[in-house]
């Protein structure tokens, strides 16, 4: 039952969240699957490369409103992501179906280590686009903090990245492997970079130095784009 009550409050608290952020998405792209493919060692990463371009434009073709993909360039996971967007779960299940009449899915290699599925809820989506070269962020707040609190203290540092990056997207966890909000940024090439860098490390100095955002895990990605 306590299990019941937690996977209930989560969804109310996204619902809530959703609702608050809704003025700020495109109509019809209110949940984001963010998929990883790990590179297995010993793999051609230009032959996964096609193979999962492939993928999404396939994805599109079952029914996502919006689909791409991005390449590790830093970071800690070498991988690929690749994302779609999609309105609601019942659209989810109209794509599901035309996918499961596709007699030829399972006739796919996989030639991938690993492979995650994140279905998240978007907040808010800045960029308008997806950028050339992507910052993806992860953030993990304390467990003893309210939906609430997170949702708080997620937002102080969107504001802080969104200045700093000239726009920037918000997602939360909904369903997947782990609780945590995501902070998405272009830049152009790494002289751009630079000057974001400089911008947000200004601001997280002037600002935030001294801030309780009670982080309890973060991490960062450095992507480059495929295909959108």
């Amino acid at each position: 039952m306590r299990n019941i009550f937690i996977i209930a409050l989560i969804i109310y608290s996204s619902n809530i969240f959703s609702a608050h952020h809704e003025e700020t998405n495109p109509p019809g792209n209110n949940h984001m699957l963010l998929s990883t493919y790990e590179i297995a060692p010993g793999q051609n990463p230009a032959d996964l490369e096609k193979e999962l371009a492939a993928l999404q434009l396939q994805q599109e073709e079952d029914g996502y409103n919006d689909c791409g993909l991005y390449r590790h360039w830093y970071g800690g996971q070498r991988a690929f992501y690749a994302y779609c967007f999609f309105k609601d779960f019942e659209q989810l299940d109209a794509i599901h179906e035309t996918a499961e009449a596709n007699e030829d899915r399972m006739e796919i290699t996989q030639n991938y280590s690993s492979h995650t599925d994140h279905i998240l809820d978007v907040q808010k989506l800045n960029m308008g686009k997806a950028p050339k070269n992507n910052v993806w962020t992860s953030w993990k707040f304390g467990p003893y903090l309210t939906l609430t609190e997170k949702q708080e203290r997620a937002e102080i540092l969107f504001n802080a990245f969104d200045r700093a990056f000239g726009g920037c997207d918000l997602y939360f966890h909904s369903w997947g492997p782990e609780l945590a909000h995501y902070i998405s940024c272009g830049f152009d090439n790494f002289s751009d970079f630079g000057k974001k860098h400089t911008a947000i490390n200004k601001i997280l100095e002037k600002e935030l130095s001294t801030a309780d955002l009670d982080l309890l895990e973060h991490s960062d990605d450095l992507l480059t784009l495929v295909q959108d």
